[in-house]
């Protein structure tokens, strides 16, 4: 047999690693041989299941993993390793010779004392500081986070990588269908088996992975079921098999009859990921009521959902300023996060970055698209509050603050109802923490004809004019010629890489004539 090159280097620095043992070593066994349809990685992985856990194997307190990279106490001397190190070391070697790595996995598990539960890496206690998106990650590594949260594997390698470079980890989401047939489905369970089983071989190893989360909110359009939860019970023990060194969760929308489905029917996960917005305070409680017993963690918050907000006569939610949203992110991590820590292992702020979901800006923390302007990647004033909750000191500058909107002097809760044609005059009161100069930026949007659910996506609406004003915090224009819905966005610009925001619904349509008689009554209101 021919053996390529890469090959004889790898068992060259295998035999370095075992030359201080020679003398030692303990009598081989007879080695077996490997069967002719298995590779090398697949029979380390028979082997490594037969083996007890070692997360069942808890070290001593004052003990601490070393992570792979880290330096020795005493640089140009090599301390004796352990038989089983030195294993350790073999086996990454031989799968870096397959995956093109020889990098080695830090692992992570969640234990629990008497004060509650705690995430551990490498040995040392872990509380998440997690964003949700995996785009602007050099700002989220700058502002404190220390983790990644993806809904899906398709560009895991990516993530990965950078994260690790940032010093971050990432929670490596597997997407899993909401459709409860699917789990009835002999086909779609052997599809997710196998993708479930090439995903935790090819990643298992990644220093900066953290977790497996398997699936995004099934339970939220009818996957709630007895079969659905089993089947995820299944994946996490398969996943268990190839990787004991990571934990798997689930993540989940807000619901106590899901948590009484994972308690019987998954009891192999570690631990329960709680998507919540408005209900971030109610979360402890529920959970606590439950026949659930682990730990779990906030994996979506930040902003009430537009589902829990105030709506318009006609239907459309009432978006809550930038300003708004900060204060409630700052109240929110202190009084429903950091305060629940014995069995909150952390959470992960949505979303670091932008998507239309009923407005461009409802749950976007970063404009990476704002018409008309060249820039992307505006931070808004909800990046300062989670840079100050994740390192308790606020950046050295700060994004503007929109403090209230009015469209001819009626805010947004009070329902804005113009006629085709109508003068519009908005006003806006924004202001900076560092007095910077601001620029205006306006944009009119038809409302959105196509709304996704559960966070699917939705298509942004037509944009019917945009003007940029600068330093003037007032708008003129007229309403639409076409009666139908429509909202008035501005962007506040400080001309430092931040944007402030707010909006307001408005409909246009025709007065009736006793309509029209009230309206020229009223005193002008500006």
């Amino acid at each position: 047999m021919i053996l390529s090159a890469a090959t004889r280097r790898c068992w060259f620095v295998i035999a370095l690693i075992l030359l201080p043992f020679a003398g030692s070593w303990p009598a081989p066994c007879q080695a077996q041989p490997i069967p002719p349809d298995q590779t090398i990685g697949q029979t380390i992985d028979q082997t490594i299941g037969q083996a007890p856990d070692p997360a069942s194997v808890q070290a001593p307190d004052h003990v601490t993993a070393r992570a792979p990279d880290q330096k020795t106490e005493h640089p140009g001397i090599e301390r004796p390793r352990s038989v089983a190190a030195v294993q350790e070391s073999v086996q990454d070697l031989i799968e870096g010779s397959v995956q093109g790595s020889v990098r080695g996995s830090i692992r992570v598990t969640i234990q629990r004392r008497d004060e509650g539960f705690t995430l551990y890496r490498g040995g040392e206690p872990y509380y998440i500081k997690g964003i949700g998106g995996s785009r602007f990650l050099e700002g989220a590594a700058a502002a404190g986070a220390n983790s990644v949260r993806t809904w899906d594997a398709g560009d895991a390698d990516e993530v990965l990588e950078r994260a690790h470079t940032l010093g971050m980890t990432v929670m490596l989401g597997i997407w899993l269908s909401h459709d409860p047939a699917d789990y009835e489905d002999p086909s779609y369970r052997q599809m997710k088996i196998d993708q479930v089983q090439d995903l935790a071989q090819r990643h298992r190893n990644h220093p900066a992975l953290l977790m497996w989360a398997l699936g995004n909110e099934i339970n939220l359009e009818g996957a709630d079921t007895e079969s659905a939860w089993r089947f995820v019970d299944d994946l996490a023990r398969l996943i268990r098999q190839h990787d004991d060194a990571h934990p798997v969760v689930s993540v989940i929308a807000c619901n106590p009859d899901t948590l009484e489905n994972i308690a019987i029917f998954a009891p192999a996960l570690d631990a329960v990921g709680i998507n919540a917005y408005g209900t971030l305070a109610d979360i402890r409680a529920m959970v606590d009521s439950s026949p659930y017993t682990g730990p779990y963690m906030i994996t979506e918050w930040g902003v009430k959902g537009h589902w829990e907000a105030q709506h318009t006569a006609w239907g459309r939610p009432l978006e809550p300023t930038s300003a708004w949203k900060a204060d409630f992110q700052l109240a929110g991590y202190e009084r429903d996060i950091l305060a629940n820590r014995d069995r909150c292992i952390g959470a992960y702020v949505f979303l670091w970055g932008q998507k239309q979901e009923r407005t461009p800006t409802w749950y976007s923390m970063i404009l990476e698209e704002l018409p008309g302007i060249a820039q992307a990647g505006l931070f808004s004033p909800a990046v300062d509050a989670m840079h100050y909750n994740w390192t308790g000191s606020w950046p050295a500058n700060r994004a503007p603050e929109v403090l209230d909107m009015l469209i001819n002097g009626i805010p947004a809760e009070q329902g804005v109802v113009v006629a085709p044609g109508e003068a519009l005059s908005s006003w806006v009161n924004a202001r900076d923490p560092e007095a910077d100069r601001l620029t205006y930026v306006w944009e009119l949007l038809e409302e959105p004809s196509v709304l996704g659910s559960g966070g699917s996506f939705e298509p942004r609406p037509a944009s019917l004019a945009r003007i940029t004003q600068d330093q003037s915090p007032e708008l003129n224009l007229s309403a639409p010629l076409s009666a139908g819905e429509y909202r008035l966005f501005v962007y506040v610009l400080d001309n430092n890489g931040h944007a402030a925001t707010a909006n307001i619904p408005f409909q246009v349509r025709p007065f009736s004539e006793q309509e029209a008689s009230v309206a020229s009554s009223q005193p002008n209101p500006g």
